[in-house]
Formats: structure tokens, C-alpha cells, sequence
């Protein structure tokens, strides 16, 4: 076997040992963190910069809403924006800074928590091993155009031939390490969607690596 196609072993082999599961295991309080840092950044702006910065956000989003609605927006999405533009336009325009200010705190911490929700994700034991059965399977019938001729070679020898197909090579052993002392944080150069799931695969399947949390928002299942 070449060091190319090496397959490692998994870096955590209990997966309720794996960092995205304890994360998802709390999740209220990692949203909530989330939250808290994102507003102390933003109030270090003046009252007059925060009341522009959110008349620009709601701004944006209900002309998105009106022009390119996403399949995937929460129900209440057009309410909720309509009623941030109208506490904006009733608590923050013409008041004083102190009052401008504390209005603004509040409706930044209903936006901030919105964009939160909607970027954190959850993990389930159950949906991820479903996902990685089917993956094999996809990425197997898709790898292997020989796979129809000979059912027998398909249905036991994939793990062969799905490891013959993925090249996972560089600092491989570095990464794993890497694993058990901080946040990996893998910005992959894909040309669609479907390559950063292939890319996923290959980190759980070949390099042995726990599950990575996608950092993304709502649009990417409006596809």
C-alpha cells in the first residue's frame, strides 16, 4: 500500500468523544457565547454607527426577501424584519445617545441571535452514521463505473476500491495531532457543494478525523 492511500485509523473512535458532538451537547450555551462576543464587538461602535449599521442590515435583508426569498427561510422571516425595522424606527431615531444606545443593544441582540441560530448546527449519532453509509455507497457507485458489471465486487469490495479512488496525502499525521489540542479550523478550495462533502468524507473515512461543524448559513440549502 502506498503512503498516499494510507487509512488511518480514527483519531477518537467513540464518536460521543468527538469535539462537534460535546459541542452540540451544548449547544444553547455555545450560541449564547456566540452571542455575547458578537455584540460586545459591535457595541464598541458609537450609537450613531450601530442605528446605521442596523437600518443597512434590515435594510438588505427585506429587499433579498422581496427580490430572491430562499426556500429555506424560517416562516416568520419577512415579520421579523418588518418588526426590527419598526422598533428601529420607534426606540433609536431622534433619541439621545444613552436611550439611542440601550435600544440598539436590544435589537443587535435579536439579530445577532437570529444569525446564531441559524448558522450553528446540531449533531445526531444517528443522521451521521446514516450519512456515512450513504456516502459509501454514492461515492462508491459514482467512483466505480465497473461497479454495475459485477454486483458480487461492488456490494464486498468497496472499501478497497473507495480507498484505491481517494488520495488523502501531506500533513496528515500533523493534523491528526492537532485534533486533541485546539480548533481545527479546514477551509477547503472547492468548485461546489458537493466537493466540500467529498472532502468531508475523505477526512472521517480516510484520515481518520472526527466530523467537522460546516460554518454556514441558510442559503447554502437553497440550492
Amino acid at each position: 500500500m502506498s503512503e498516499e492511500k494510507k487509512q488511518y485509523p480514527p483519531v477518537y473512535p467513540n464518536i460521543e468523544d468527538w469535539p462537534i458532538y460535546k459541542l452540540s451537547e451544548d449547544r444553547r450555551a455555545f450560541v449564547k457565547e456566540i452571542d455575547d462576543f458578537m455584540l460586545q464587538r459591535f457595541l464598541k461602535q458609537s450609537s450613531s454607527q450601530l442605528t446605521d449599521l442596523i437600518a443597512k442590515t434590515v435594510f438588505l435583508e427585506r429587499i433579498r426577501i422581496k427580490e430572491e426569498a430562499w426556500k429555506v427561510d424560517p416562516p416568520n422571516e419577512r415579520q421579523f424584519w418588518r418588526r426590527i425595522g419598526k422598533k428601529l424606527v420607534r426606540r433609536s431615531l431622534d433619541r439621545n445617545e444613552k436611550e439611542a444606545g440601550e435600544n440598539n443593544e436590544e435589537i443587535l441582540r435579536q439579530i445577532v441571535h437570529r444569525y446564531s441560530e441559524e448558522i450553528v448546527g446540531t449533531f445526531r449519532i444517528s443522521t451521521f452514521r446514516f450519512a456515512r453509509r450513504f456516502l459509501t455507497f454514492f461515492f462508491t457507485r459514482l467512483l466505480n463505473t465497473a461497479a454495475g458489471k459485477n454486483i458480487t465486487r461492488f456490494f464486498w469490495g468497496r472499501r478497497y476500491r473507495l480507498q484505491d479512488s481517494f488520495i488523502v496525502k501531506g500533513e496528515v499525521e500533523t493534523v491528526r495531532s492537532l485534533m486533541k489540542k485546539g480548533t481545527v479550523v479546514v477551509v477547503p478550495t472547492h468548485f461546489s457543494n458537493l466537493d466540500s462533502i467529498l472532502i468531508g468524507y475523505a477526512l472521517d473515512a480516510f484520515a481518520g478525523l472526527p466530523s467537522f461543524s460546516y460554518g454556514a448559513g441558510l442559503n447554502l440549502y437553497n440550492t
